[in-house]
């Protein structure tokens, strides 16, 4: 991504006009508050957060953005340091440890109650492919396959290791996790919705990134949020295109930024809505939030009368925990982050709950807006 940059002023919260279509950006401190009341610096600490519900957005306007037909642009990734596992290794021999001392709890799920289908949706235990056969949907709905990327052994290979689990204090009370990928020296890129709570209207805080995270454990350490930045428009008008943020990290104890340990993904903006992707995250529905789980499926547009300017469907049955989890192109093989998990609208825009999800299609309205900072992407 070959943005310009200008610098922004070192307030709490800065309001910085974009470069497309007069797009402002929202850029605010993620440090934890006085009134903190979690700590996902254990291991049961993490285990304990909730994964957060998806987002539910009214559809005032159905179509927030427009659908950026800018000329297709890539941004490459690069993998880690060469050492840096051995270093991990040296600094946190207890959570090495801790990887390979539980059995897997693939398969858990909290009870139904807890993720009942929104909008009359079918509820979440739906079986994988079970559901409509809706034939406007390209990537058709209910068509994926499913599987985990650390559930029988540990996994800290590149492009898994770039992905985790982001623990996080809600303004309106309590704590939750969502799922982030890293796409720079020190960023990583989520939903919106895992930053600002529109009950609260306030951002959320005490934002921590444990990266490959698996079962409690954080074989590279936890990367504790300073700023993060969202759309002006997501306060305001709130959709599946807008709903994209990026925290900027803090290095470790060591100096070392999370990108030693983890190198980056690639970012690819204005490609086609239909693309083969997997999409990697951290559900609760499947493995407890525990896990890092992938769905591999085609994406797809959502049909007219939908917001479906710059977004993409996808074929998945990871629900609620896995928002903000990267939809990537040519995975292990390039790893482009084109979308991240934004959440469900409906039958008729999105497909049977528990079967499909929705994410902003990356563009440069949105993620290049975004990145238009020194020190973002």
């Amino acid at each position: 991504m070959n943005h310009s940059r200008r610098a922004m002023l070192g307030i709490a919260l800065t309001l910085a006009a974009g470069p497309a279509l007069g797009q402002r950006v929202v850029e605010f401190d993620v440090t934890p508050r006085t009134f903190s009341h979690s700590d996902f610096s254990t291991v049961e600490g993490r285990r304990a957060v909730q994964p957060l519900p998806f987002a539910v957005f009214g559809d005032s306007s159905p179509n927030r953005m427009r659908s950026d037909t800018g000329a297709p642009s890539v941004t490459p990734g690069r993998p880690p340091v060469a050492g840096s596992t051995e270093r991990a290794q040296a600094l946190y021999p207890d959570q090495w440890a801790l990887l390979g001392s539980r059995p897997t709890r693939e398969g858990v799920r909290p009870p139904a109650g807890d993720q009942a289908a929104p909008d009359g949706g079918v509820d979440f235990l739906v079986a994988p492919g079970a559901g409509s056969n809706r034939s406007n949907f390209a990537g058709t709905t209910g068509v994926f396959t499913q599987y985990c990327e650390n559930c029988d052994a540990q996994n800290v290979n590149y492009p898994q290791i770039a992905i985790g689990a982001l623990f996080f204090d809600i303004a309106s009370g309590g704590s939750a996790s969502c799922s982030a990928s890293v796409i720079g020296n020190n960023t990583i890129v989520t939903a919106a919705h895992c930053c600002y709570d529109h009950d609260a209207e306030e951002n959320n805080s005490n934002f921590t990134f444990v990266p490959a995270y698996r079962d409690g454990a954080a074989p590279v350490g936890a990367f504790s949020g300073i700023r993060a930045r969202i759309l002006g428009a997501y306060r305001n008008n709130p959709g599946r295109s807008n709903d994209l943020c990026l925290i900027r990290l803090a290095p470790d104890a060591g100096g070392n930024q999370v990108s030693f340990y983890t190198g980056w993904l690639g970012t690819a903006e204005n490609f086609d809505y239909y693309q083969n992707m997997h999409a990697v995250g951290y559900p609760g529905n499947i493995g407890g939030g525990q896990f890092q789980e992938v769905c591999t499926a085609t994406g797809s547009r959502p049909p007219q009368g939908c917001e479906r300017n710059n977004v993409l469907n996808m074929g998945c049955s990871m629900t609620y925990g896995s928002s903000g989890g990267p939809w990537i192109i040519s995975y292990r093989n390039g790893n482009l982050v084109n979308s991240v998990v934004s959440g469900y609208d409906s039958v008729s825009c999105t497909g049977d709950f528990g079967t499909v999800f929705n994410g902003p299609r990356f563009a440069s309205n949105n993620l290049g807006t975004l990145c238009d900072s020194p020190g973002w992407c």
